[in-house]
């Protein structure tokens, strides 16, 4: 981007100055251009020499053609080895051993933080998610965390039970009407009443709405879809949210309901904190409630504005990430009979009567080894975000290792890393025959060892914090969806009905563009109809 402007300059220079003007900036790009490509500190990585000359490289994959660079990094992998350059200032890694040195533990002593590129395009620029700085961020965190423990998310069934128990009725009102239900509408429905329960402590109950309201998942889709426009220039945010809210929309519909959500978000958090602890006695305390007071945080830390920027990452996380993976896993499962048939087998053990659904424990759940396994699959297939996440040491070099050659690479202090769930998760090593759905491959010892290179979640210090939550949900929505419907070729014969895929194709559920989260072919998602067995 940055040789285009110089280009304009060396225009006007040659309008207004004359030929001297012209010749300094030739000579400019001509040092930007040498500087590079031979004297830059990561000078020595192999890869394109057009992508180590300009970000426009990048743009061309991901703004021209649509999220398509990830696939093209792959491509430069298997041309140029496990470490490559993929702009003037980052490098990647294919090499799924080296994710536990980008992104260390809590208990490592050591700091990675997070470079501009990866936090500046939502216009949230303090919140946890785009936390530059990792001191800053592990203290943003510690006021969290005891909102998002395993231990945690088994004292919310209650609140994810009531939610799942009225998307069940729902599903039960679609029975043998030949009316089709949107998965993603519906999952997406769910899991923001359930965020939006959690964060403040009230829900706008999008489940009883006739077509599950889209709006809030459509705004959240408008902020990460614009991710490859804002991070280049993410001080459109900025102009965007001292607009009018009217004439925002009138200038992006798309971009005017992501400030519209912004807004929104703002004001349930100001209400939250002219709020006092009695009103919420006997009740689950909403967990920007908590932050608001938290004891670990600094006063700057805890203002409205700050606080809102966590709460809407929340809500956007929480809705598009859970929708997407819950409705392709109904494709998998229904699309495989035989994991289905050894999927149901296992849930009648733990509830033997359709009558036992909704009184399931989410710990019973936990124990069932298929269902796991399953859940798994089902992480490993969505990715989480799938965009490269990148890290940088402030502290010192790092020091990749190729395994075959031995061969090492110093990585400078200060260099954006990043690997990509996408790729890793379709490493045929480990995960052989990848785009298969196989729960198979997370059973037994094997499975154990798959453990460490499941990335969805991402790992190390800043781990998703909503991971135990993540699973909670699917392990309920799963089981119980499963336990009380069957398909044409698997029934136990007390299933309320059938659940048969409508409109609905493997090419429809692969994905086909990386904007921060997945694009799929069929932007309105997964369908299907229900009818009596």
């Amino acid at each position: 981007m940055e040789f285009v402007w110089a280009g304009v300059a060396a225009i006007k220079s040659r309008s207004e100055y004359g030929w001297i003007g012209l010749g300094v900036t030739t000579i400019y790009l001509t040092y930007c251009a040498i500087w590079r490509l031979y004297l830059s500190p990561i000078a020595h990585i192999p890869g394109p020499k057009l992508a180590a000359l300009t970000h426009l490289y990048e743009m061309y994959y991901n703004n021209w053609l649509g999220g398509k660079y990830i696939w093209k990094i792959q491509e430069l992998h298997d041309q140029y080895g496990p470490i490559i350059r993929i702009s003037p200032s980052d490098l990647h890694v294919g090499d799924p051993e080296f994710y536990d040195i980008l992104y260390p533990s809590a208990t490592s002593g050591r700091r990675a933080n997070k470079p501009p590129s990866l936090t500046k395009f939502f216009g949230l620029d303090d919140s946890l998610f785009s936390t530059m700085d990792h001191d800053i961020h592990r203290k943003r965190r510690a006021a969290l965390l005891p909102y998002f423990s395993p231990t945690y998310a088994r004292r919310l069934q209650p609140i994810f039970q009531e939610r799942l128990n009225v998307m069940l009725e729902r599903l039960v009102s679609f029975k043998d009407t030949d009316v089709p239900v949107n998965a993603n509408c519906m999952f997406a429905a769910f899991s923001r009443d359930i965020m939006e329960n959690l964060a403040f402590g009230q829900c706008t109950n999008r489940l009883e709405h006739p077509s599950f309201d889209p709006s809030e998942r459509d705004a959240s889709l408008s902020g990460a879809q614009s991710f490859h426009i804002m991070k280049r220039v993410p001080w459109l945010n900025d102009i965007m949210m001292s607009l009018p809210e009217t004439l925002a929309r009138r200038m992006s519909p798309s971009l005017g309901s992501y400030m519209r959500q912004k807004h929104e978000t703002r004001k349930l958090v100001a209400r939250l904190s002219t709020t006092s602890d009695d009103e919420w006695n006997g009740k689950e305390m909403p967990i920007f409630r908590g932050v608001l007071n938290s004891p670990k945080l600094p006063p700057q830390e805890k203002t409205v504005e700050r606080v809102s920027q966590d709460a809407q990452m929340l809500l956007m996380a929480g809705t598009l990430t859970m929708a997407s993976n819950l409705e392709h896993s109904i494709y998998w499962v229904v699309d495989n009979p035989d994991v289905l048939r050894k999927l149901k087998q296992e849930l009648k053990t733990a509830m033997p009567t359709i009558d036992d659904v909704p009184n399931v424990r989410l710990s019973s759940l936990e124990g069932l080894d298929y269902l796991t396994a399953v859940v798994k699959e089902s992480v490993r297939l969505i990715y989480g975000n799938s965009t490269p996440h990148f890290r940088y040491d402030p502290d010192g070099p790092l020091v990749y290792k190729e395994q075959d050659t031995e061969k090492s690479w110093v990585i400078p202090a200060n260099t954006p890393v990043g690997m990509t769930s996408v790729l890793l998760h379709h490493n045929e090593l480990h995960f052989p025959n990848s785009n298969k759905f196989d729960p198979e491959r997370w059973l037994g010892e094997p499975g154990k060892k798959l453990d460490k290179y499941m990335v969805g979640f991402g790992k190390g210090s800043r781990v998703c914090l909503g991971m135990p939550h993540g699973y909670a949900i699917l392990r309920l929505v799963l089981a119980q969806i499963w336990r009380l419907w069957a398909t044409d070729e698997v029934a136990l014969g007390d299933e309320l009905g059938v659940i048969r895929l409508y409109n609905t194709t493997p090419v429809d559920v692969k994905m086909v563009g990386d904007f921060f989260v997945g694009k799929y072919n069929k932007a309105q998602g997964v369908e299907f109809k229900v009818s009596s067995l």
